[in-house]
């Protein structure tokens, strides 16, 4: 019922791992140019930047822990899965977005990060 939604979050997917590859690899070369001080006072600086950081990697951490256990009930307890679960809800759709949602969160704290080694402040 939802095949085409699943199979274009999918795609979109693997369009945003590139883009995430693209991503890395900008952030090892800002990183590798700015000193290890100058990135901890930075950093240091942006509360903010610090709490969003954990937050992301916590929802991320969640993502991942919920994906899990759903492809534990899917392997685990087939029946329930296949019987009840896939029958009531897009399970495949959910999933497939929940590691979108994953994908996206880890982008934008690469994004994030690469702005604030390349920042200057104060002058």
């Amino acid at each position: 019922m939802y095949e085409g939604l699943t199979t274009f979050i999918s795609g979109i997917t693997g369009i945003f791992g590139i883009f995430g590859i693209f991503l890395f690899i900008k952030f090892i070369s800002v990183w590798k140019k700015t000193e290890p001080d100058v990135i901890k006072e930075r950093v240091c600086r942006a509360e903010r930047f610090l709490m969003k950081n954990i937050l992301v990697i916590f929802l991320v951490g969640l993502l991942i822990a919920y994906h899990n256990f759903m492809e534990f009930l899917g392997l685990g307890y087939s029946e329930f899965y296949y019987g009840y679960l896939s029958v009531h809800y897009p399970t495949r759709l959910i999933a497939v977005t929940e590691l979108l949602v994953a994908l996206l969160l880890i982008e934008w704290l690469m994004y994030k990060w690469i702005n604030i080694t390349k920042r200057e402040f104060g002058n």
